[in-house]
C-alpha cells in the first residue's frame, strides 16, 4: 500500500512508513541527538526527508501499536492509518515548538482514525459508565507494574474492553505516555483519563478472573 505526498516539488513514497526520496543536497546532516521537538519545527519550515525519517525511527513501532490496537487488530488498516498519519505529519504548518511532540503526533492519528472510522466509533464508543464503584487505588505503582508483566495474557481482554477504556491503556502501557500526555492526545482531563484506566482495570480484572 503505497501513498505519495508533495513537498517543494520533491516526492515521498510510504509503506507503512516513511522513505526518505526528497531533494536534501542542501541540508547538512540532523544531529543524532536532536529533540522530537526540533526535529519538527524543520519539517514545518520545509526540510522533511531526514526529520520525519529520523521521527518515524523513533515513534513508528508505538504509534503502530496503537493505531492496531485501536482497529482492533486489523493490520490492513492500521497501515493504512498509520501511513495517513505521517503524510499529515509531513504537510503540517500548525505545529508550535512549545508543543510536546509525542502528543501532536497522537493527536493526529487519533484525528485520523476518526475520520476514518466514525460511524464504527459512533456505534461503538461508550463513557466507560458510571454504575459501579472503582476503587480509588486501582492506579497504583503496583497496579500498573502488574499490568505490564501480564499484558501477553490480556490480549483478548483488551480486545474486549470499551474503545475509549482499550485507548487509554493501549497509550499508557503499549506507546507509554504519560497521564497527562494522554489527556492532551484524546482532548479529556486528566480526572476522565484516570477514570477510563480505572474502569479498564475493573474490566481486565473480571476478564481474567482477578476480581477482588
Amino acid at each position: 500500500m503505497e501513498a505519495e505526498a508533495k513537498w517543494n516539488g520533491a516526492s515521498v513514497s510510504t509503506r507503512h512508513g516513511y522513505t526518505a526520496g526528497m531533494n536534501t543536497q542542501a541540508n547538512p546532516p540532523l544531529p543524532g541527538n536532536l529533540p522530537d521537538e526540533d526535529l519538527m519545527t524543520l519539517v514545518v519550515q520545509g526540510i522533511v526527508a531526514e526529520p520525519v525519517a529520523e521521527l518515524f525511527r523513533r515513534h513508528n513501532r508505538a504509534l503502530f501499536n496503537f493505531i492496531a490496537w485501536s482497529c482492533q487488530g486489523d493490520r490492513d488498516e492500521a497501515e493504512d492509518i498509520c501511513q495517513k498519519t505521517w503524510l499529515k505529519l509531513m504537510r503540517c504548518a500548525n505545529y508550535r515548538p512549545d508543543a510536546a511532540f509525542r502528543t501532536f503526533l497522537y493527536q493526529i492519528a487519533r484525528n485520523t482514525l476518526l475520520d476514518v472510522r466514525k460511524s464504527a466509533y459512533a456505534r461503538h464508543e461508550t463513557s466507560g459508565g458510571g454504575e459501579e464503584h472503582i476503587p480509588d487505588d486501582d492506579l497504583t505503582p503496583e497496579a500498573e507494574l502488574g499490568l505490564r508483566q501480564n499484558l501477553h495474557r490480556v490480549h483478548r481482554a483488551l480486545m474486549n474492553l470499551p474503545v475509549l477504556q482499550r485507548e487509554v491503556v493501549v497509550l499508557r502501557f503499549f506507546s507509554e505516555l504519560t497521564l497527562e500526555e494522554i489527556a492532551t492526545a484524546v482532548d479529556v482531563g486528566f480526572e476522565t483519563v484516570k477514570s477510563r484506566l480505572r474502569y479498564a482495570f475493573a474490566h481486565l480484572r473480571r476478564e481474567l478472573g482477578q476480581a477482588e
